[in-house]
């Protein structure tokens, strides 16, 4: 219950950093536990794996033995010297020695024979050649005539593996094939040769699985159709083995998939243990098992669980010890927070210090929220007054203006002198596009307090966000007048600061010092137009009326009649280095203008290169790659006449780089009209240079000199070219005598013809078709 008191006390961040580090601790719980249930799964497939490979192999070697030893028992079955002891009646003693000695000799030559015996069925006679077939008093001649004569499991099954105990036990003593002379079961009225195959082959391979599986012990047999279990001899028995529950576990797999798996695994349930079988149909009816005890495979696992139960216990505590020391620890600033915010709460409840620091924290929002609300509200009508003051001050007189100045506490001297800065964004268009909105908010906030924290301390200031591309500040002074030469460092203080924090340029406007609140407007106005004067002065520019006196004084509207006039002339004419000339001039010029004036010069100027490239183009065949209809467009994009100037000079040099002489083009329209009349007229005979001069309307010897010069050969070459290229398309396309090629391409005598296809490909036109046809 103490614990459930801590988690629910006021100390709400505690309980929080208590609940992730409590959290990781039970995922790292849970990791664990799904670790370790797939590392057993992982652990069962590679023991699975690893059986079902050694299985697998020894599937192979049975298969193999099994194929050894038939061909060793035909071969035994016609042995001349084992023939007597299966059909002789009366026995000689030759026959019986001889027939000895041949088993003896097969034994000594076969490692894997443990014995063999020959049933003689007239006699109902059995010879053996094992030392205890001779020496035992007849016990295991017995045991086998027994098993012959009246096998518990039927008729048995000849050519096959039989798996064999001489004293009729679970153990295997050797594996027995029995041969006849017919394919069908025996039966005690046929004679046989009975070969008894030691079982170490197949055990001993088998016995390998120990080694594979993690260490862990297991037990090897031999399952009969029947359901008998045989084991090696070699078994330590240490499982509880049920014949029915294991004859069960097999083959609850094949009926569940409806057919019958000659190999599998599965885990179950034997005599009360959990069991791990990996089983193998072998030759025959017979089935090889290995059956281990599943926890003994499952040791490592096992060991691994536990030690990761372990270790994430140890990590639960120890994250509970770090996460109560933490929530101690970073809770203090919040603690010592509020036990000095609670004090100057008002209106505290009489139970606030029994409540979470979150309560607290809302309450105080609710109170500060209130109380902003109220400074809000108050500097929203002071901004309305100060606006009003710069923009429509002829609805207030000087009086009124003063009044408004005491009751709302504006940082202004009721009796002057004043004076407006307007601070205006450079690139404002550019500035505009890329700022999102709430950054806009950020960066007013900055200019804001910057500008007005670093001029209250020379002046008294008020200022505000005009909502547009700029901020206007008023200043009026305390004890001495405004002085232009104090101003100045303060808003190159405020301009560097913005620059380096924010990346903001600012260009300020200063207007001239008035006497009175009802001149303020006329003040702000004069403050703006100076500002925009950046075009002139550069960006960042803290601009005076005196700094463009000259400008304000000049009367001059435009640029001079001959300076536009000498422009557009070199433009066309492709001389960049006067329209450079020009261009230097103009902006001189434009310099010294008034600000109005000055913009609308400079688009008469982009006109007037704009209307110097439509002409070029309007001559030309192909167009100039500047955008004619962007340049009136350019001075949008540009802010300074220094930016101005280098964008014009560019757009000039593209536009006379480009503008090549007429008479190099109209030559190469020429020439293509040429070319193109003669791939189109070259069947016609009477096609010549003289009636192609006379279709393009100029003389034979222009034009023939005018090709020669372009293309390196006279007309009449050029046209003969194209007639024998054709005529050796022709020769290989189509199947008309050559009378009639020669006619399609426009030659009218043979001997001309032959003698010009000869001289242009070697050959005569005759000998190239043979010749491609026979290739």
């Amino acid at each position: 219950m103490k614990a459930y008191g801590y988690f629910t006390s006021k100390k709400y961040f505690k309980r929080v950093l208590f609940s992730i580090m409590l959290t990781m601790a039970l995922i790292l719980t849970g990791l664990s536990a799904a670790n370790t249930y797939l590392l057993e799964r992982s652990v069962k497939h590679v023991q699975e794996d690893a059986n079902l490979k050694v299985l697998t192999q020894t599937q192979y070697n049975l298969s193999y033995m099994n194929e050894i030893i038939v061909h060793l028992s035909t071969f035994a079955f016609r042995d001349n010297a084992l023939i007597p002891l299966m059909f002789s009646n009366n026995l000689p003693k030759m026959d019986y020695i001889r027939g000895y000695q041949q088993m003896y000799n097969m034994l000594e030559s076969s490692s894997f024979l443990h014995s063999m015996a020959v049933y003689n069925a007239s006699t109902r006679e059995l010879y053996g050649s094992s030392s205890d077939f001779l020496v035992d008093g007849g016990t295991t001649k017995s045991s086998i005539l027994e098993w012959l004569l009246h096998s518990s499991e039927g008729s048995l099954p000849a050519s096959r593996l039989i798996p064999f105990s001489f004293q009729h036990s679970n153990q295997i003593d050797a594996f027995a094939f029995i041969v006849t002379d017919s394919y069908g079961p025996f039966t005690p009225s046929q004679s046989a040769i009975i070969l008894f195959i030691k079982p170490d082959w197949v055990f001993d391979s088998l016995s390998k699985l120990n080694g594979i599986s993690s260490g862990s012990s297991g037990e090897i047999l031999i399952r009969t159709s029947g359901g008998q279990l045989f084991d090696s001899g070699h078994s330590r028995q240490t499982l509880p083995l049920d014949q029915a529950s294991i004859g069960k576990l097999i083959q609850a797999p094949n009926e569940a998939s409806g057919a019958s798996n000659d190999s599998g695994f599965v885990i179950g349930n034997s005599g009360g243990q959990k069991v791990m079988i990996t089983y193998l149909h072998g030759i025959g009816d017979w089935t090889i098992l290995y059956i281990q005890p599943y926890k003994e495979i499952m040791k490592a696992v096992s060991d691994m669980r536990t030690r990761n139960f372990v270790l994430t216990g140890a990590f639960i505590l120890l994250s509970i010890g770090i996460s109560v020391w933490l929530s101690y620890k970073l809770y203090g600033p919040i603690e010592g927070m509020l036990k000095r915010i609670l004090p100057h709460m008002r209106n505290a409840a009489p139970d606030s210090g029994k409540r979470n620091e979150l309560d607290a924290m809302g309450d105080l929002y609710e109170q500060l929220s209130g109380q902003l609300q109220e400074i809000s509200s108050e500097q929203i009508v002071r901004k309305y007054y100060i606006r009003k003051f710069l923009t429509d001050n002829r609805s207030l007189s000087e009086l009124d203006m003063r009044q408004l100045i005491r009751k709302h506490e504006l940082q202004l001297a009721p009796s002057g002198p004043y004076m407006v800065c307007t601070l205006r964004f450079d690139r404002y268009d550019e500035y505009d596009r890329r700022t999102s909105s709430g950054m806009k908010k950020l960066h007013s906030f900055a200019v804001m307090n910057i500008a007005k924290e670093v001029l209250s301390r020379v002046f008294r200031c008020e200022m505000v966000d005009m909502q547009e591309d700029h901020f206007t500040i008023l200043l009026s002074g305390k004890e001495e007048l405004l002085d232009p030469a104090a101003i100045k460092p303060a808003i190159f203080d405020v301009q560097q600061i913005l620059e380096r924090y924010y990346n903001l340029s600012l260009t300020c406007g200063i207007g001239e010092a008035v006497t009175q609140l009802t001149q303020l407007s006329a003040s702000y106005y004069q403050s703006y137009q100076l500002s925009q004067y950046s075009i002139l002065m550069g960006y960042k520019a803290i601009i005076e009326t005196q700094d463009i006196r000259t400008n304000l004084e000049n009367k001059q509207k435009s640029l001079p009649g001959d300076v536009e006039k000498k422009l557009s002339e070199a433009i066309k004419k492709g001389k960049l280095t006067e329209a450079g000339s020009e261009l230097e001039r103009a902006f001189a010029l434009l310099a010294a203008l008034q600000l109005e004036d000055m913009r609308r010069a400079i688009a008469d100027m982009a006109w007037i290169i704009k209307n110097a490239a439509a002409e070029i183009t309007s001559n030309r065949i192909t167009q100039l790659s500047v955008d004619i209809e962007r340049i009136p467009l350019l001075p949008q994009d540009y802010y300074t006449l220094d930016e101005l100037h280098l964008a014009f000079l560019s757009l000039c040099t593209a536009i006379c780089e480009e503008a090549k002489p007429s008479s190099m083009e109209r030559n190469e329209m020429i020439i293509e009209t040429v070319k193109e009349l003669i791939w189109q007229k070259y069947s016609d005979y009477n096609l010549s240079q003289q009636s192609i001069a006379s279709t393009v309307k100029l003389s034979s010897a222009y034009v023939g000199k005018l090709f020669k010069d372009s293309c390196g050969m006279t007309i009449t070459e050029y046209l003969n070219d194209v007639r024998l290229r054709r005529a050796q398309e022709l020769l290989l396309k189509e199947d008309g005598t050559i009378t009639e090629i020669m006619e399609k391409v426009g030659y009218g005598n043979q001997s001309y013809f032959f003698r010009l296809f000869k001289s242009k490909f070697g050959t005569t036109p005759k000998e190239f078709r043979i010749k491609k046809s026979i290739s």
